[in-house]
């Protein structure tokens, strides 16, 4: 199985028109990536969609508000 980038991810929720609940966020990602994807980012692999989405809000690239998961931003040099 091919693990997908977390610059992937970003890119979804950045082409979102309205900020998503976590769990329809997941089930995007799901639709989009497939069931079993795992995701890597520059610093961690083998990451799952709840375990990625999690590592993004705590590093200040998507912020969870009650309206949902929205997109802040990605200063990111990797590729």
């Amino acid at each position: 199985m091919e693990s997908v980038h977390g610059h992937n991810v970003l890119n979804m929720i950045r082409e979102q028109e309205v900020a998503l609940s976590k769990e329809a966020l997941l089930t995007a990602m799901s639709a989009e990536f497939g069931e079993e994807a795992r995701y890597h980012t520059c610093s961690a692999q083998e990451l799952t969609a709840a375990e990625l989405v999690d590592q993004f809000v705590g590093k200040g690239k998507l912020i969870e508000t009650s309206e949902g998961i929205q997109y802040i931003g990605c200063n990111c040099h990797c590729h």
